[in-house]
């Protein structure tokens, strides 16, 4: 009789996989735990419904003959100054690693990647955007407050702003509406 034998691969691959599945379900509870401690917690969902409400509104102001812009309805604003400096330092951070793995990569003669200009093509590709967010958010983070109307218009309408939330309270409702009401879009 022979002894049974084992294939010493498969050993090593399933604990592994074991531990990489443990460790993306600590992430994933990590990050919804921060999500419940953040000051925005319900602002999403707030914003879907009114953005779902707005679609009748802009139904029946299509039916009368007028239109309701959607930015001006859903403002965000600008996050705090901490948030631009952090954003700033991380995405300065990923690019320099990843230049520095593309350069590593690029340099190394035993590797597959040596001499290959592609690498330096991907090396750009993954740079230019981290740099220029870097800019973007270091420019938000120096200047804030008094930041050039361009640069105001590309945080109202992108994840450089945050958003706002629909108010609450009734008599905020109709001085949010206002300026609307003087256009006579809602009556």
């Amino acid at each position: 009789m022979t002894a049974p034998t084992y294939d010493v691969s498969a050993s090593v691959f399933l604990p592994g996989l074991m531990g990489a599945g443990i460790l993306l379900s600590g992430g994933i509870l990590l990050a919804d735990g921060i999500k419940r401690l953040t000051p925005n917690r319900g602002v999403r969902r707030r914003v879907a419904v009114a953005k779902a409400v707005h679609g009748v509104v802009e139904g029946a102001a299509r039916a009368a003959g007028h239109s309701v812009p959607t930015h001006e309805l859903f403002p965000r604003r600008l996050r705090g100054r901490w948030t631009y400096v952090l954003v700033t330092v991380a995405l300065m951070a990923a690019g320099l690693v990843a230049t520095r793995l593309f350069t590593d990569a690029y340099t190394n003669p035993r590797g597959t990647l040596h001499d290959n200009p592609w690498t330096i093509a991907l090396a750009l590709l993954t740079d230019a955007p981290l740099l220029l967010g870097a800019l973007l958010c270091g420019s938000l983070a120096v200047l804030h407050r008094h930041a050039p109307q361009p640069l105001l218009r590309l945080v109202a309408a992108t994840w450089l702003g945050r958003l706002t939330s629909p108010p609450d309270d009734a008599e905020e409702r109709v001085r949010t509406l206002a300026p609307w009401l003087r256009r006579g879009v809602v009556s």
